[in-house]
């Protein structure tokens, strides 16, 4: 499985890990410490993990948050070595505020739906994702609403007429079904074309149980639905079309804060995903072509969150985890024998470890290193139509290793985190060595009001 794939279905709404719950966030601080590899970020009791438990929002302080870009390869503009790889739509501008009597709301303004992992590629003009929650005596409560929603309708009166309606924006909308003939998995999140956008809505109630000794249990439910809505018509009559034929998603999260001393924070953690991105194609074949395509994820987890000493953070945990991705054809009028008729594809986690620290270097700057360790097992099985049917078995065994660096420096009210490129230490830059690579690879700030 490619690494766009593994990320994109072990980042299911709650990958796990789990991190310190310090309020202070940005991708920029949990990228530094390793921590989104996957999405291990979303245990920390922060900004980065309230779109996953809505409930957190109610501990936050008052602020505003930008995440500048990303530069993944640190390449820059120079005319001479390679372009620059600067990107802008991971960008977003959130604001968090706590009010009196109605309690907290966050806001967030992006141009793609980036905390919903899935489909991320896929869900490129986002409307609304807002977080209501409040504080009560021995509860928290929050709701998180999404929704993405683009189309595109174009109607020709020259004879003969037509009509085209594409729910979702790009890749080819004149033709509904742009593959021909083929039919194959994995054609919404990673067609050889590239990803298909879809619409979505979700809301996400969560709530917060609070214990004695300021110990918390908290969970999130996410009720989400998927639209794909292909079709034309030629003369008024319709031609092909291309939509989902799946049931609702969902997901189910929960998590504890446990306090062992002064020192120690023990959080464990579980999680169940379940995405349905089903569909149906007709008129492109002489009867309708459907086929079952769903990504689950679930594990579970444990880490130790230490506070060394006053300001300095040392955390470290252990999850176990499983993707699964299946696919079969629903339709027996169109079966060639060499087509595929089920597919599953399983990759697991056993285990992944991480490790990260947080320390003062200064008064005002912080520096971070994080890493975590994985032994992958990746399972396929392809099965064709006959007959005879064939079957294919895939297993592969990997590790993986991943380690990061960062800086954060504080002024006044204002934070600036970054993650630094890991060559920067190794060549000093343009000055010392020539290296002509961006010191840092992604910036992000944080006001508190």
């Amino acid at each position: 499985m490619s690494q766009r794939k593994l990320m994109a279905v072990l980042s299911l709404a709650a990958a796990v890990a789990l991190t310190a719950g310090e309020s202070q966030a940005s991708k920029s601080r949990v990228e530094s410490m390793s921590l989104t590899v996957p999405t291990l970020s979303q245990f920390t009791d922060d900004y980065v993990n309230i779109y996953y438990y809505p409930a957190s929002v109610v501990r936050q302080n008052n602020l505003v948050l930008a995440e500048l870009g990303n530069n993944p390869t640190g390449a820059v503009d120079t005319g001479v070595f390679s372009a620059s790889t600067v990107t802008f739509d991971e960008q977003s501008y959130t604001v968090i505020r706590n009010f009196p009597r109605i309690g907290a709301i966050a806001f967030q303004m992006k141009q793609s739906a980036l905390n919903n992992p899935l489909a991320s590629g896929s869900l490129n003009n986002e409307q609304l994702d807002a977080i209501w929650g409040k504080a009560f005596s021995k509860f928290d409560f929050a709701v998180r609403l999404d929704m993405t929603n683009s189309s595109l309708e174009v109607t020709d009166t020259a004879a003969p007429a037509t009509f085209n309606r594409a729910r979702g924006d790009g890749l080819n909308p004149f033709d509904p079904y742009p593959f021909g003939g083929v039919f194959l998995p994995d054609l919404i999140l990673a067609s050889p074309l590239g990803a298909v956008e879809i619409n979505t809505f979700g809301i996400t109630p969560g709530i917060t149980i609070h214990m004695s000794n300021d110990n918390r249990i908290e969970g999130a439910v996410t009720y989400r639905k998927y639209s794909l809505d292909r079709s034309a018509s030629t003369g008024g009559v319709a031609g092909e079309t291309w939509k989902d034929d799946g049931s609702a998603s969902y997901s189910v999260l929960g998590r504890a804060f446990l306090n062992q001393g002064d020192r120690h924070v023990w959080v464990p953690a579980a999680w169940y995903t379940n995405d349905d991105l089903s569909w149906r194609v007709t008129g492109v074949l002489a009867t309708p072509v459907s086929a079952d395509e769903k990504y689950k994820s679930y594990g579970i987890g444990l880490s130790d969150n230490m506070r060394v000493n006053d300001n300095n953070l040392l955390l470290w945990g252990v999850q176990v985890a499983q993707a699964k991705h299946t696919y079969e054809r629903k339709d027996t009028g169109n079966l060639g024998a060499a087509d595929q008729s089920k597919l599953e594809e399983k990759t697991t986690f056993l285990p992944l470890v991480f490790a990260a620290i947080e320390t003062d270097a200064t008064r005002w700057l912080k520096v971070r290193i994080g890493a975590n360790r994985a032994l992958v097992s990746n399972r396929t099985e392809d099965t064709t139509f006959g007959p005879p049917a064939t079957v294919t078995t895939d297993k592969e065994r990997t590790s993986a290793f991943n380690f990061s660096l960062g800086t954060g420096i504080r002024w006044n009210n204002l934070d600036i985190d970054m993650t630094m490129n890991e060559k920067f230490p190794l060549t000093g830059g343009y000055i010392l060595s020539g290296d002509r690579s961006s010191p840092f690879t992604r910036a992000s700030a944080t006001y508190h009001y």
